[in-house]
């Protein structure tokens, strides 16, 4: 589980996450990136699970992403998401651990995942596999934080 607070609800079929309470400043941008940036699909969320792994373990130096609303630049120990529309006076970035906020995009990824199966857009065989990856991703966070500490 992640530092932070968050909590996800369900709007139009989707899953949205909501870090308001979570004192992140400028959180609104990762709850932008999830599902825009970071496409809700497994395919999309395995890809940059694998990205920010790397990153985290000292494999790569930094990964870049983004695309929609923001700018995705993770390092070994942070992770910042810069708008790509900053309104006025506000810097429009956010900055958080990034085990942290691969915790964030894995739990936001099984909410999408049980909500891909409620809606019938996968069968009951696919959200077991998910399931079980998402499982096999924790073990992989835990032995890169082990790594780091």
């Amino acid at each position: 589980m992640s530092k932070y607070r968050y909590s996800f609800e369900e709007k139009f079929e989707r899953i949205i996450i909501n870090l308001s309470e979570s004192n992140l400043e400028n959180s609104f941008l990762i709850e932008h990136s999830l599902g825009s940036d970071i496409l809700a699909e497994f395919d999309a969320i395995e890809e940059n699970f694998i990205a920010y792994l790397k990153v985290l373990t000292g494999e790569e130096e930094m990964y870049k992403g983004g695309g929609n609303t923001s700018t995705i630049r993770a390092y070994e120990n942070f992770t910042l998401f810069e708008s790509l529309f900053p309104n006025g006076g506000e810097d429009g970035i956010c900055a958080i651990k990034t085990i942290e906020f691969m915790k964030i995009l894995l739990d936001w990824a099984q909410e999408v995942f049980k909500c891909n199966r409620r809606y019938e857009r996968i069968r009951e065989e696919q959200l077991e596999e998910q399931m079980l990856w998402l499982k096999e991703a924790w073990e992989k966070i835990n032995k890169g934080k082990e790594s780091i500490l």
